[in-house]
């Protein structure tokens, strides 16, 4: 990859990681209060939640995740501990209705605040 392709998409990188930071510490202490759907998106979406109750919050925060993370394998920088992998790594666990002794929405916000 050429230096100057290299450097945009670094840079772009970094613009997408503080808008998703940012835009996680703005949810996370209310998910952890109230719960709610922040772990619920298009990507995400269990068979009782109509896609028009998903929160436009959440819809951002997958789509930033999912941009972090294209950005990070094209510059071939580690995904792993990522606040995009942890964000849906929590979305997953919170998908699997199969495993009764998964964390609910209180309990996945807290650990990804106390992760970031």
């Amino acid at each position: 990859m050429k230096e100057s392709r290299y450097d945009k998409l670094g840079v772009q990188l970094a613009a997408t990681e503080v808008d998703l930071l940012d835009l996680l510490r703005r949810q996370l202490p209310h998910a952890v209060q109230f719960g709610g759907h922040l772990f619920v998106n298009s990507e995400f979406l269990p068979d009782y939640v109509p896609l028009h109750r998903v929160p436009p919050a959440s819809e951002m925060i997958l789509s930033l995740a999912r941009d972090s993370l294209s950005l990070r394998e094209q510059l071939q920088l580690p995904v792993e501990g990522t606040a995009a992998q942890m964000y849906l790594s929590a979305c997953a666990e919170h998908m699997n209705i199969e495993n009764e002794h998964r964390r609910g929405p209180r309990q996945l916000a807290a650990w990804l605040l106390g992760e970031m």
